[in-house]
């Protein structure tokens, strides 16, 4: 009868254990290497079919305009989002306020607020519009107009491949002389499925 060489040394009951017997630690760190292997391997194919990929847009819009800009999803993979994230800034070169868009204070009056842009986003491909109209930008994207960084907003969808996402950012800026620049983040997976 065939005996496993590492239990071949191994006592019967009652008699002490040899020096030479590989200890109950190494038999697990074994099945730990296996089962660590196993996960690459698992890990590959699935990259193969799917991985973390980042779909980044960035521009400028000047006060009381609305410009679209478009991200192409690339051909040979579909891009399912998981997050949204960006922020905004503006520069006033004339320095003729502190900031950039105007709401009504406490005592009635109109102070300045350091936002402008707001967003709507459509699926080209699908012709879907993923919201019933433009949002602020600080209320979807961080940091936003703020320095501090917080989770990326959930953005859980499906972008076929070859399809264009359009993004119309719109300046609510009253004064057409300041720009806000923006920058935007998509993360999420490329997908790679049969056609």
């Amino acid at each position: 009868m065939n005996q496993n060489p590492r239990f071949a040394t191994m006592p019967q009951p009652g008699q002490p254990m040899p020096q030479n017997v590989e200890l109950v630690s190494a038999i697990d760190e074994s099945a730990t290497f296996t089962a660590l292997a196993q996960e690459l391997t698992h890990e590959r194919e699935m990259q193969a079919m799917r991985h973390l990929y980042f779909y980044p847009l960035s521009g400028s819009v000047a006060g009381q305009t609305t410009q679209p800009f478009i991200l192409s999803i690339e051909q040979g993979s579909d891009f399912k989002c998981m997050w949204i994230t960006g922020s905004a800034f503006y520069y006033d070169a004339s320095a003729t306020h502190p900031s950039a868009f105007p709401i009504p204070n406490s005592a009635g009056n109109v102070s300045w607020a350091g936002r402008g842009l707001s967003i709507q986003i459509t699926d080209s491909g699908k012709g879907r519009e993923l919201s019933s109209g433009f949002i602020p930008l600080e209320c979807l994207l961080t940091p936003g107009y703020g320095l501090n960084f917080q989770q990326p907003f959930p953005f859980k969808y499906l972008f076929e491949r070859n399809s264009k996402i359009r993004i119309d950012i719109r300046n609510r800026e009253t004064d057409t002389a300041i720009s806000h620049q923006f920058e935007i983040l998509l993360i999420g997976y490329k997908v790679y499925t049969p056609q």
